[in-house]
């Protein structure tokens, strides 16, 4: 199986450590105390300047102390992890290292640049910075209080090896304090930290400020040495992976064209170095405003109220596209949905009053049942060109086919090699999908004549994922040379799908003598043209929505059709389905 896509690798670290018997987060001790940070923001007149000799640094706006957790600007802002009680300033500053031991490989890294600058990691008295030195737990207790703006305690150390006059004595109680580290014997605060002890460590802190998700999973089963964490770290791991964190990882790569062979390897015990650190906590700040920031108003958005949306699993970029053109952050706005219900879930949400619009292909039979059953009307009004294509193998000889052979292929079976349609000796094997798909209600109007797939086809080749349908026809014909297999999707998310998932061994075939294109889509000469709907509960008088369906039918659904990669409609119209 050639390689769907290309991996990018970011080497990143998280924060603090104790030890396993050091630190956990501890309720009993640690419940009591209070966040009192949140996020804030200023607008920023410029955008980010990705050059390596210049940093953003936050300063309290009043008495101009650092602060530390803040990045900017982002599309226009810039944010601060602060008091509720302090307002803050962004400035632009040089980055000169005072170094003397990075020569010209780390002189201008862009990573210690900006994290020494805030900081949260400082160098020697002999003016190194020493880059490639393994991490100590107290240096990266001192680095996590700091970044989260923990203040240090007077209490009285409550490890042996960390005597009051230790230097990140005060940032290592506060963390004990707060239930981060568990009071114990020894703190070991120059021992190494190694990759679980961070990750672990992390989810502890964001879990503590109440700043991540724990209610995401993570499918850890392509790691082969991920039994060789330790237990209490797994959880950990999983949960900062859900919420987009990046971890260590490390791919042994056999073949660049093949992602069967391919070893994924965390090495949990490995440690952690000066130089990851400033990486980690670099991209850290960054994730952590792109999961938390606020959504923040466009001074150009629509002074029309968004309804609450769903929609098929090819429109969703329609939703995203939607909220994106009114807000800052848009995905973390509380109204944003996080993906779409499916053709038939959505429509039947719709219908039982659940949301207020969807965007979907044509209603299936089981919906206009189910309409017809609660006493709901639709209202349908097109918003965006859409197609049913068929694709096979691009060395498969057939080109074209008809609706008539389409009708015999999946309704009953008959043609089941290649030949009777003018291609060479070779079995046909057909690929459909779910009932519940899109694309299976543009079969229900344009193939099946009100009959069924064949039950052969839907037993042995029936693709659950829009996308997978496109690998299961490319693996079957890498796999059975000489035979061929066909699957059909839609046109729109078809291309999207199949720049994502790499080099695809697929064609188009044409219907009836016209091949699908965005010339013969948009002109309606395809025989299997049809629309992306806006749908709605007819005859409710909801003002909002009402307005809404109207924005979306002139030039701003234009706009959102096309940065959805649909094809534009430059003809407006609606129809009803009577029930």
């Amino acid at each position: 199986m050639k390689k769907r896509i290309l991996i990018i690798v970011l080497g990143v670290i998280i924060l603090v450590i104790g030890s396993i018997a050091y630190f956990v987060i501890n309720m009993d001790e640690g419940a009591n105390v209070q966040n009192e940070n949140t996020i804030k923001y200023i607008k920023s007149e410029e955008g980010y300047d990705y050059g390596s000799d210049t940093v953003y640094i936050a300063r309290d706006k009043e008495t101009n102390e650092l602060i530390p957790f803040a990045i900017g600007p982002l599309d226009g802002y810039s944010y601060a992890f602060i008091q509720k009680n302090r307002d803050f300033t962004i400035t632009k500053e040089p980055y000169n290292s005072p170094y003397n031991d990075l020569g010209e490989k780390y002189k201008y890294d862009s990573y210690i640049g900006e994290i020494t600058s805030r900081g949260l990691l400082t160098g020697f008295e002999d003016g190194g910075f020493k880059p490639d030195n393994e991490l100590t737990k107290a240096e990266m207790a001192s680095a996590f209080a700091k970044l989260f703006n923990i203040t240090g305690t007077d209490t009285k150390s409550c490890f042996k090896d960390v005597p009051e006059n230790h230097w990140a004595k005060e940032q290592i109680m506060s963390l004990v304090e707060r239930g981060i580290f568990k009071k114990s014997k020894n703190f070991n605060p120059d021992s190494s930290v190694t990759r679980e002890e961070v990750v672990d460590m992390a989810f502890c802190m964001l879990s503590d400020f109440g700043m991540i998700d724990e209610e995401k999973d993570y499918d850890y089963s392509m790691w082969i040495d991920y039994e060789e964490i330790t237990d209490y770290a797994k959880e950990s791991f999983k949960i900062l992976k859900a919420n987009g964190y990046h971890i260590w990882y490390d791919l042994i790569d056999h073949d660049f064209m093949d992602t069967s062979d391919d070893e994924y390897y965390f090495y949990p015990k490995r440690s952690v170095t000066r130089i990851e650190c400033c990486e980690f906590l670099y991209q850290f700040i960054r994730i952590f405003f792109n999961n938390n920031a606020p959504a923040i108003e466009r001074e150009d958005a629509p002074q029309i109220e968004i309804p609450v949306l769903d929609g098929s699993t090819s429109t969703y970029p329609i939703t995203q596209n939607i909220y994106s053109s009114y807000y800052h952050n848009s995905k973390n706005h509380p109204d944003f949905p996080k993906a779409h219900s499916k053709t038939v879930a959505s429509y039947k949400r719709l219908i039982d009053g659940e949301v207020e619009m969807i965007f979907v292909p044509d209603a299936g039979e089981e919906v206009l049942k189910y309409a017809k059953e609660k006493n709901v009307k639709l209202k349908f009004v097109p918003i965006a060109k859409e197609a049913l294509v068929f694709f096979t193998g691009t060395n498969n000889k057939v080109n074209n086919i008809t609706t008539n052979q389409l009708h015999d292929i999946y309704v009953d079976n008959k043609i089941t090699n290649w030949n009777e349609v003018g291609g060479d000796d070779g079995i046909l094997a057909a690929y459909c999908r779910n009932e519940d798909s899109g694309s299976h209600a543009q079969m229900e109007k344009f193939i099946l004549n009100g009959k069924q797939i064949n039950e052969n086809i839907l037993k042995e080749r029936t693709s659950i994922m829009m996308s997978s349908i496109l690998t299961d026809v490319d693996d079957y014909n890498r796999n059975n040379d000489g035979n061929y297999a066909m699957g059909y999707s839609l046109f729109y998310y078809y291309l999207v799908n199949s720049s994502v998932l790499g080099p695809l061994d697929l064609k188009f075939l044409s219907i009836d003598g016209i091949a699908p294109t965005e010339e013969t889509i948009s002109d309606g000469t395809y025989p299997y043209t049809t629309n992306y709907y806006a749908v709605i509960r007819d005859g409710e008088n909801n003002q909002k929505v009402d307005l809404f369906l109207e924005l979306m039918q002139g030039k701003y659904g234009e706009m959102i059709a096309g940065q959805s990669g649909l094809g534009v409609r430059r003809y407006y119209g609606e129809f009803n389905v009577a029930n």
